[in-house]
């Protein structure tokens, strides 16, 4: 019931910090507004995430979110193009200095029409049935001097259950607390640049089916210019899942 309410309380400062925003560009100079608002789309030719492509086709990828001063709340969803692979995430943010604190609610009813847990409804939150998974993760950035960035995440509540790895568990629909941990750094080229990224679990769950490295491989980015005053964000990724034998290459832009 506590996880329940944390969920739906990510929704309700969602909506809160939404209307502030609204108020804020109606009632002061947006240019000094402590409430930043953002609206963005991405378009993929994969939706990769983690050593793992999920809906096997392209993807559209909406983002909604608000800043203020150190906190982030927002939404961020991936609806896939020709096949039945959907899913919303809230999350929440904050930041001090070089490190960011990140809960994030990831829903997911259904992977290619088949449902990904027994209860799918969005507001079904009992921890054996949910379609919700519950995530704590830290971020540390090392900014512009030292282009680093470290990120471990484990999921803690919800549809981290039945992989198949461990009977007794998968019997009693116990959490496997799947983790994940990435380093990356980001090399400058001219104007553009390239993010080098390895991504590890630590044991079987939903990133592989026993610990090793499961995300490897590296992004190149750069924006070209469309007119004036608006440039494209453009981003082409090579990832190998070693555990998996597989691999991804992948087309993105930003609007």
């Amino acid at each position: 019931m506590k996880t329940k309410f944390v969920s739906i309380g990510l929704s309700l400062i969602f909506i809160t910090l939404f209307t502030n925003a609204l108020k804020s560009q109606n009632n002061v100079d947006t240019t000094n507004s402590k409430v930043k608002l953002n609206v963005n789309a991405d378009i993929v030719s994969r939706y990769y995430w983690r050593g793992s492509d999920y809906g096997n086709s392209p993807a559209i990828q909406p983002t909604l979110s608000l800043t203020a001063n150190n906190f982030e709340v927002g939404c961020w969803g991936s609806v896939s193009t020709i096949s039945f692979y959907k899913e919303i995430d809230l999350y929440a943010k904050y930041t001090y200095k070089k490190f960011t604190l990140i809960l994030t609610d990831y829903y997911v009813p259904s992977v290619n029409g088949t449902s990904s847990s027994p209860d799918t409804r969005f507001f079904t939150y009992k921890d054996k049935t949910t379609a919700h998974s519950l995530e704590a993760s830290l971020l540390f950035k090392g900014g512009e001097k030292l282009p680093l960035w470290l990120l471990g995440g484990v999921y803690f509540y919800g549809n981290d259950k039945r992989w198949g790895y461990n009977a007794s568990m998968d019997a009693d629909e116990k959490t496997y607390y799947s983790s994940y941990f990435e380093a990356g750094y980001t090399f400058a080229v001219q104007d553009n640049s390239i993010d080098v990224i390895l991504g590890i679990t630590p044991s079987a769950g939903a990133y592989g089916n026993k610990a090793g490295v499961v995300n490897i491989g590296f992004s190149g980015m750069r924006k070209i210019k469309i007119t004036e005053n608006f440039e494209l964000p453009l981003k082409a990724s090579l990832f190998f899942n070693p555990q998996a034998s597989t691999a991804f290459f992948i087309l993105g832009i930003t609007l």
